[in-house]
């Protein structure tokens, strides 16, 4: 059986107030051939760099590649940055080694002008609550995040994800580098979280949102998944929205019924066609 490298039904480009984006892991292709068929329908792609091996690492062809598909099909790019680097690990010499890799990659993929890099921060061991070690876990964090903010680099351009923890445990940093808040709904369900109470904490902050929904306990699955009583609150707050929507799926099937979903989501909504 051939792979199935369908080009989107139509255009998504300059639809909504926010940018519509989806992940490069779309097509069974490489970064470029994603780039390719899906620059000329959305308005930005969220390139996974979920591994930081040596082999994984953007050359920089890739990135010269990556910088021209997206002059030629006016795309835009986020950074999703490798999730196995523990930048708050205890051992000092194992977090310098992971700051430093990842320093690596933002200054690789800096040629890209990304929106915005997107960071997950590993959570304290074995903490429940407000202790003296969470605010020694909270100080190696800053510490960290001291060592990869390009200088120059707004503290919005790098955005903090919101994972398996309270995400409260993270606002000295956002207040110390002023820094911005990814939004995953996903993370936010499966948490129980309550997706009101996070866009009124940290709407201001927030400069990308990871939409997807959550079925049998699984997320990353298509947005007909969202809670029921997640739609219609996403929808008014997209609408006053400027920053980048990525529909965090992972194949052609489930884009395309995110993308539909979200027009029925912001109909009445809608800006332009």
């Amino acid at each position: 059986m051939g792979m199935d490298m369908t080009p989107l039904p139509r255009s998504w480009k300059r639809r909504y107030p926010f940018r519509t984006g989806t992940t490069s892991f779309i097509y069974p292709a490489d970064y470029t051939d994603n780039v390719a068929l899906l620059g000329p329908f959305v308005d930005e792609i969220e390139l996974l760099m979920f591994e930081s091996a040596p082999a994984s690492r953007p050359a920089p062809q890739l990135v010269e590649d990556l910088r021209l598909l997206g002059r030629k099909h006016d795309v835009r790019y986020n950074i999703h940055l490798p999730t196995d680097l523990d930048l708050t690990h205890p051992d000092r010499s194992i977090q310098e080694q992971a700051c430093g890799v990842m320093r690596d990659f933002i200054a690789r993929l800096a040629p890209l002008d990304p929106t915005v890099y997107v960071l997950h921060l590993h959570p304290p061991k074995g903490i429940g609550q407000v202790t003296k070690d969470l605010v020694a876990w909270q100080r190696i964090a800053a510490g960290a995040i001291g060592q990869i903010l390009p200088t120059g680099l707004p503290g919005s351009r790098l955005a903090l994800e919101n994972l398996f923890f309270p995400y409260e445990w993270l606002a000295p940093l956002l207040s110390e580098y002023d820094l911005g808040v990814c939004l995953d709904t996903g993370h936010l369900g499966l948490r129980g979280d309550d997706l009101a109470a996070f866009l009124e904490t940290y709407d201001n902050r927030i400069v990308i949102a990871h939409l997807h929904g959550l079925a049998n306990g699984q997320d990353h699955q298509a947005l007909t998944n969202l809670p029921p009583g997640d739609t219609s609150l996403l929808a008014d707050w997209l609408d006053q929205f400027t920053g980048t929507v990525s529909l965090e799926v992972f194949g052609l099937e489930p884009l395309v019924a995110s993308l539909f979903f979200l027009d029925q989501m912001m109909a009445g909504h809608q800006t332009s066609t």
